[in-house]
């Protein structure tokens, strides 16, 4: 398939990176530099010419920041129908798009950084329906980043805070706990060390055991130990219900950034 990636920041590089071994990429940014440097790592090619790359293309992907759609859609010849237009603008609804691409097939889409390395969760959402061969075309795409789910446009916003946020809030988490292994004596190389090696074994097990999370807490926390010490700090600081309202502020965020 031929794709043309419009941005070629953190995502659209990582977009390139995975696809481009299975496709013809053609690359665009309005820092051009950026396009270069993918086309000197054998990403795909880099075009100054928009119009050239877009009449090649099977499928365009908006790989841009919602705020910079209005520049985006003033470089793009919307009278072009042959491709399907795949956004991953945030909080950005398909009827939105259907204004500025009113001749286009659109389908949203919502992929979160491990994508960059193929381990990503891909939601797509899209009004127009699509045959079970298309869907499966548009699948077989997006494997290499990682799992794909088709979604409910009505979902996307949840499945942005969930996946698309939650590695950021992954992260914070993260470190607190390496923040806590340097407090207790270890050096910083250390407390990371363990920290990520205790974070995936934690998930290996729920994996392969098929538990439900609180089960293996449980098997963990012996009675009087130290386990239950720190659950239940954790249940004074309210740790869980904070960590459920983090979600729902992202949640929200792109509620109202589908309605500004």
């Amino acid at each position: 398939m031929n794709i043309t990636i419009i941005g070629c920041g953190i995502m659209g590089s990582g977009l390139a990176k995975q696809l481009s071994t299975h496709h013809t990429l053609f690359l665009y940014d309005h820092r051009p530099e950026k396009a270069k440097r993918l086309q000197q790592e054998g990403y795909g090619t880099a075009c100054e010419n928009l119009y050239e790359a877009l009449q090649q293309s099977d499928s365009v992907i908006l790989a841009i920041k919602p705020k910079n759609l209005k520049e985006v859609t003033s470089l793009i010849n919307t009278d072009l129908t042959h491709y399907t237009l795949i956004s991953l603008l945030a909080g950005t609804p398909l009827a939105k798009l259907k204004q500025d691409f009113p001749h286009q097939r659109i389908i949203r889409m919502m992929p979160n950084l491990a994508m960059i390395y193929g381990e990503g969760l891909i939601g797509l959402a899209t009004d127009d329906p699509l045959t079970e061969a298309e869907k499966k075309q548009f699948s077989t795409l997006f494997e290499p980043l990682g799992k794909v789910y088709w979604l409910p446009e009505a979902k996307m916003n949840a499945f942005t805070a969930l996946a698309g946020s939650g590695p950021a809030f992954v992260f914070a988490i993260i470190e607190s706990m390496i923040d806590a292994g340097i407090g207790m004596g270890f050096n910083a190389q250390d407390a990371q060390e363990l920290v990520h090696q205790m974070i995936m074994g934690s998930l290996h097990l729920l994996d392969k055991s098929a538990k439900h999370p609180g089960e293996l807490k449980w098997q963990v926390a012996s009675p009087e130990g130290t386990t239950i010490a720190g659950l239940k700090k954790l249940e004074e600081l309210a740790l869980r219900g904070s960590i459920i309202n983090i979600f729902f502020a992202a949640y929200e965020r792109a509620n109202e950034l589908s309605h500004s």
